[in-house]
């Protein structure tokens, strides 16, 4: 485990950075001066941007990865296919058992103009974690374990904070939800990852390179 994270520092050491920042954020604030903090530094085109970001955490575009992969590599597939299973299930049954309430529910009543983005469906519960950060997490870890160049790190990082940072400011989670689902992301990446011994990747010459490809 240590020397997968050492290898890959160059996504885990800003990560861990970042989530100390946030976490000393949240610890120092309410959750009412977090929000209007995050709904007040708006625009146009944030709105659109982190619309777009927000994806980047949807279902569809984990299962896009997944199909890709058949084409590079069955194992990586699979893997991402377990990683995606594993987050799932932890990221559901924490939601199931902590049963908390997302910002539109738990500031009923405030007075306090709110800006909502069009077209987004605003959820009531079951606010943490967040379940968009805890997928954006996963496949983004798992892609950075896969690459040879490590440098794709800082952007795999990136675009996994964008996708959390989408949350909160499309007003649908707290950022300690973020807190919790990127530590779950990462968590089932690296399970499913150590889990799997007998591969390891751009070094194992024996195992067969296999995909749709090459089929």
């Amino acid at each position: 485990m240590k020397a997968l994270l050492i290898k890959n520092r160059t996504f885990f050491a800003p990560f861990l950075c970042v989530w100390v920042i946030v976490l000393a954020l949240v610890l120092s604030s309410s959750k009412f001066e977090q929000m209007t903090w995050i709904n007040s530094h708006r625009t146009t085109w944030t709105d659109t941007f982190f619309w777009c970001a927000t994806q980047l955490g949807e279902g569809w575009f984990f299962g896009a990865v997944i199909f890709i992969h058949l084409f590079i590599r069955y194992e990586k597939a699979l893997i991402l296919a377990m990683a995606l299973l594993v987050s799932t299930l932890m990221a559901q049954g924490l939601k199931f058992l902590c049963s908390t309430l997302r910002p539109i529910t738990f500031f009923e009543g405030v007075d306090y103009p709110w800006h909502f983005v069009e077209g987004v469906n605003i959820h009531s519960y079951n606010s943490f974690p967040s379940g968009h950060t805890t997928s954006a997490f996963c496949i983004f870890t798992l892609l950075t374990l896969f690459t040879s160049n490590k440098k794709w790190g800082y952007l795999y990082l990136i675009l996994a904070l964008l996708a959390a940072y989408s949350r909160p400011y499309l007003f649908q989670h707290f950022p300690e939800d973020l807190l919790g689902g990127s530590l779950i992301g990462i968590l089932s990446a690296l399970i499913t990852r150590i889990g799997y011994p007998s591969l390891s990747f751009h070094q194992n010459k024996d195992w067969p390179q296999q995909s749709l490809i090459h089929k």
